[in-house]
């Protein structure tokens, strides 16, 4: 090996003489000096993995399902329920709308029963059931925005009476 290369080799090699540290240094700052002979341990560092893609896609999916499907959902009910009201001056009796009209608004309630509230809840209890603690609290949170409104404008007891009636005829 040439001279110069010999040079600069050695003067890149770290020194591996061992030499004393100065001991009144240490005691006062209670940390340890490192020496240049010494190896200093490099443990890896462990990364988790990412997410699984598929759960992200259910998660946006599902979101996106509650999101614009209720708004859909409740201007079918709207529109509906305007026909009816169209239709009932021309009907022969006034006061008994035609029953394909009663089945078509209780077809449109029970989509916005299902986009609006069972979409959200069945979210929520998916989400933790796969222990994905913000995915369940953002669906709850869609269930109470959902529901709260809804529950406002038709109690419970009415809403119940009507899927009945719907389901299991008059």
């Amino acid at each position: 090996m040439s001279p110069k290369k010999r040079k600069r080799r050695r003067a890149h090699q770290p020194d591996t003489t061992p030499t004393q540290a100065p001991q009144a240094n240490t005691e006062h700052t209670g940390t340890t000096q490192h020496t240049p002979g010494e190896r200093i341990s490099r443990t890896p560092v462990v990364l988790t993995d990412p997410p699984d893609r598929r759960i992200t896609a259910l998660w946006v999916g599902l979101a996106l399902l509650w999101a614009l499907g209720t708004p859909l959902a409740l201007a079918n009910l709207l529109f509906v329920f305007m026909d009816l009201q169209g239709a009932a001056p021309n009907a022969q009796s006034p006061t008994a709308p035609p029953p394909e009209s009663v089945d078509a608004i209780g077809d449109a309630l029970v989509w916005v029963l299902v986009l609006a509230l069972v979409v959200p809840a069945a979210s929520a209890v998916t989400a933790l059931v796969l222990r994905r603690k913000i995915a369940a609290i953002g669906f709850t949170t869609a269930l109470v925005v959902a529901a709260v409104p809804l529950l406002w404008v038709m109690p419970p007891a009415q809403l119940w009476d009507a899927l009945l009636t719907h389901l299991l005829g008059p």
